[in-house]
């Protein structure tokens, strides 16, 4: 009972603010700005993070209070803290015009992009401006292509005309690149709203493009359905041209479907030989699959030794595998003879060791 009594003033609370906010900004649209300017203190002063927002823009423009930079600045910070967008640029802007601090184009483009992955549009439009300048981050058009591209999507209407003047150096790579980023954003609603059509949309382009992390993005979209109806076969088309730029989970994952057949006539052999590759780069699922193979006789001849080996290699190289591996091992130690054992573990260890991925004893 005495919860609910708690919940109930804490949402009267809530309720009140609100009022007081809009109280405070019906007396800013007045102009009646002294009074917005005591109200918004008031609320500012308890931690309300638009109120706070709403005091640094009226030291900026000096209103009913004396201009002044470092007390807009003062309330900018407790409210882009706070995660307010819209401070967070406010912030960033200065910054890049060094309006109440010393100008740094770094920290504007942090606090931009804090923003921007909000999906605050003037902040994406800003940040774009500093990487087509090349000023607090490396000078890069693809990133200013794809930042103004998602300031658009988000209802910034300069950002056409500055991607316009981008456009000229844009070559079939940048834009496979740019097409890539605009697929995770949409997939991971980073920047822009989630939204997996899109996402699959701007990774089909980039994937027909040659962009290999967007193959393997399609793939996986295929593979369970994101985006678009499952399909399995279309799985195993772009994972196996992931695959074939050498992308280690997409050998793994080829190496998977040729094994179980899934998607693609089964063929344990090209399995094996996907996984091996994948195995090669550390990929710890196919090590664990090779492990199985060989311990199985499936797709290659039964071999106790190898099995031991890689099963050893899985165990040590990542926590993802070491309990099923290490299970997967014992089986496989317990018809070994003792120096077969010791003869495993030395093939393990020269594995790791050639591949650079660390020590096993």
């Amino acid at each position: 009972m005495r919860l609910i009594f708690l919940f109930a003033l804490a949402a009267a609370a809530l309720s009140a603010l609100g009022e007081e906010f809009d109280d405070a900004m019906q007396s800013y649209n007045r102009k009646d700005y002294a009074k917005a300017v005591n109200a918004f203190t008031k609320l500012a002063s308890t931690g309300n993070a638009a109120a706070q927002f709403q005091l640094g823009t009226l030291f900026v423009k000096g209103q009913g209070v004396k201009q002044s930079y470092p007390n807009a600045v003062k309330w900018f910070y407790k409210a882009a803290a706070q995660g307010l967008a819209e401070a967070q640029n406010s912030l960033g802007v200065r910054y890049e015009k060094g309006q109440g601090m010393a100008k740094d184009y770094q920290e504007a483009a942090v606090w931009y992009r804090r923003a921007a992955l909000q999906s605050f549009a003037l902040a994406q439009d800003n940040l774009s401006d500093l990487y087509a300048k090349g000023l607090g981050v490396p000078k890069d058009d693809v990133s200013a292509y794809v930042w103004s591209s998602l300031a658009g999507i988000n209802g910034e209407a300069a950002a056409a005309r500055k991607r316009a003047r981008i456009e000229p150096s844009l070559t079939t790579e940048k834009y496979a690149e740019i097409h890539y980023r605009l697929g995770a954003a949409y997939a991971t609603g980073q920047g822009v709203a989630q939204d997996q059509q899109q996402a699959f949309k701007w990774l089909s382009k980039a994937a027909m493009q040659g962009h290999v992390l967007a193959q393997y993005q399609l793939a996986e979209s295929h593979d369970k359905g994101i985006g678009v109806a499952q399909d399995y076969r279309q799985a195993a088309v772009w994972f196996e041209k992931a695959a074939a730029q050498g992308h280690a989970r997409a050998q793994s994952a080829i190496g998977y479907m040729y094994d179980i057949g899934q998607g693609v006539t089964g063929d344990p052999r090209r399995a094996l030989e996907w996984y091996e590759k994948a195995a090669a780069q550390g990929d710890v699922v196919a090590q664990y699959n090779l492990g199985s193979m060989y311990g199985t006789g499936r797709g290659v001849a039964q071999d106790d030794l190898q099995a031991f080996m890689w099963f050893r290699v899985a165990e040590n190289h990542s926590e993802k595998t070491a309990t099923a591996a290490a299970e997967s091992r014992k089986l496989i130690e317990a018809r070994m003879t003792r120096e077969q054992i010791a003869e495993g573990r030395r093939l393990a260890r020269e594995w790791m060791k050639r591949h650079s991925l660390g020590y096993i004893d």
